[in-house]
């Protein structure tokens, strides 16, 4: 069968909830006429606001901009957050007017088709806008259909990272429906709980760093123009014509080619060529590059320094009027990870921050101030958890000294500013999240679940073939569970015809994922996980 949800998205690039009513009919046009009268024109004349968990006043987020300062800003109440989650922020050095990061949290429950069932989910979310910190608040209405004749097994994980891809991409196109050619943009980052598993989906510069044990891994990939050369170069040599209008080349030189160069052989390669080659220099190759300096210094036309996220329609190159936007992706990379097969303890972290932290300060070092702010036992984890996100921050934003920020020294004693260790001049927000209470959380819903199904199935007198409740592949320290939307409602219909979808709502949060599920062939082991540990690595 198929089933028709929505979704709603929100751009977090300014702005915290507004509060608003959302429509509930299915109607496309119907929810196209709401947002375009009601939302954009409420958000445009929202106020400066920072994170509804800091729970600041009016004078506290004013006072919380000042760039001489860049006072530290923490949760009063840290209960806002889930598992006391910590966080941290400060704005930034001048560069900007306002904090153009915004992070968001939601814990709620997905509400399982056709049966008294529910799952339990957590989201953060984290962006980093730029162009103004006024956002646009979307609501997404779409018909995300799995097709009823699909012969290929899909994994459920699959259908998640599925369905967040495809929010990002209906994102963004909603940001160019109410951007009418203007506004700015944001990357975007977030961590989803669901059914055991973590998933990290990133689009831009911000970064999830995973914390276990004394190791630590990056969970997301920046996305700048020098590490996604390839891919936009690319796109300029076969659309050269259109996209780059005669302005640019996408062609790269081992260094930059002079005019009385003319007619001489330098080095070069084209998109996808890992090694060089020689050429005979010629007067189209004397355009302006494509994509230039390397590394975080790296521009697309010389103009912008990431490569994926939300907006930037209207974006054009200086001088030329070249639009930009087609070498830009909404596209997120999305990592997933079992956390039963982790051997969590609670001082085991996954870092959330924005490039304001991650330009001055390695993953590596980030973990190492995380583990030496968790490691006593006391005050209690909820305060060191918030601790360790503000020491990340102070590592990140350093001191201030005369009119500049430094960052701070290992050697109390040195005062030559030039050996001074590098300061972030940008917004930084930081959130540490800590995995252990989550699993514990779900391996709880596990058995409560699994309780209230054998109620279920005693009362209904339903008749369940031996093979379902036996099935060794969801078995777990001798119980059988429902480790997913398709356990739970196989007593109700058959495998072969097993209807089913996800839809996780966020209208608190700056981003909704939709996960649809319709009937198929969908065996035990590739729905959203039959196994609680060994098919989902």
């Amino acid at each position: 069968m198929l089933n028709r949800v929505k979704s709603v998205l929100m751009n977090a690039m300014g702005g915290s909830e507004l509060g608003l009513q959302y429509p509930t009919d299915s109607d496309n046009e119907t929810v196209t006429d709401y947002l375009n009268s009601n939302i954009a024109a409420e958000v445009e004349n929202k106020p400066y606001s920072r994170p509804s968990f800091l729970g600041l006043t009016i004078e506290e987020t004013q006072v919380s901009a000042d760039h001489r300062v860049r006072p530290i800003i923490v949760p009063r109440d840290l209960s806002r957050l889930p598992w006391c989650a910590g966080y941290a922020e400060c704005i930034n050095a001048g560069k900007s007017t306002w904090n153009e990061d915004q992070t968001s949290a939601t814990r709620g429950d997905l509400k399982l088709s056709d049966v008294n069932v529910t799952l339990p989910y957590v989201i953060f979310s984290m962006f980093d806008g730029h162009a103004g910190y006024q956002g646009r608040l979307m609501a997404i209405p779409g018909n995300m259909l799995l097709n009823e004749d699909e012969d290929e097994l899909i994994k459920g994980r699959d259908l998640v990272i599925g369905a967040i891809e495809l929010a990002y991409r209906q994102m963004d196109q909603m940001v160019e429906t109410q951007a009418q050619g203007g506004g700015g943009g944001c990357t975007a980052i977030t961590i989803l709980f669901l059914n055991g598993r973590l998933y990290a989906a990133g689009a831009g510069d911000s970064r999830a760093v995973l914390v276990l044990g004394e190791s630590q891994r990056a969970l997301t990939r920046d996305h700048t123009p020098d590490s996604e050369s390839n891919r936009v170069r690319a796109l300029g040599f076969l659309r050269s014509t259109e996209l780059l209008k005669g302005h640019f080349t996408p062609l790269e030189f081992r260094k930059r080619p002079l005019q009385k160069e003319l007619g001489s052989l330098v080095l070069y390669r084209e998109p996808y060529m890992t090694g060089w080659a020689y050429k005979v220099l010629t007067l189209s190759d004397l355009k302006l590059p494509l994509i230039s300096g390397h590394g975080k210094r790296s521009r697309v036309m010389g103009t912008i320094g990431v490569t994926r996220g939300f907006g930037d329609h209207g974006l054009k190159a200086a001088s030329t009027g070249v639009h930009i936007k087609p070498f830009l992706s909404s596209q997120p990379e999305v990592q997933s990870i079992n956390l039963d097969s982790c051997n969590l303890t609670e001082r085991d972290c996954i870092i959330v921050a924005t490039d304001g932290l991650w330009d001055v300060v390695s993953d590596k070092a980030a973990a190492n101030i995380l583990r030496k702010t968790l490691a006593p036992d006391n005050p209690s984890l909820e305060y060191r958890l918030t601790m360790g996100a503000q020491e990340l921050v102070q590592a990140a934003r350093g001191r201030l000294v005369g009119r500049a920020w430094v960052g701070k020294s290992e050697n109390l004693e040195e005062t030559d500013e030039k050996f001074s260790p590098m300061a972030s001049v940008d917004d930084i927000s930081v959130l540490v999240v800590p995995l252990y209470p989550y699993l514990c959380e779900h391996k709880q819903w596990l058995k409560t679940t699994q309780q209230e199904r054998r109620y279920s199935m005693d009362s209904l007198h339903i008749s369940v073939n031996n093979s379902l409740v036996t099935d060794p592949s969801i078995n777990t320290d001798g119980q059988t569970f429902p480790n997913c939307a398709g356990n739970c409602l196989r007593y109700l219909a058959a495998p072969s015809g097993l209807p089913a979808f996800m839809a996780i709502p966020c209208l608190s949060l700056r981003f909704l994922l939709v996960s649809v599920m319709s009937s198929g062939r969908v065996d035990d082991e590739n729905f959203v996980g039959g196994s609680t540990t060994a098919d989902l690595n």
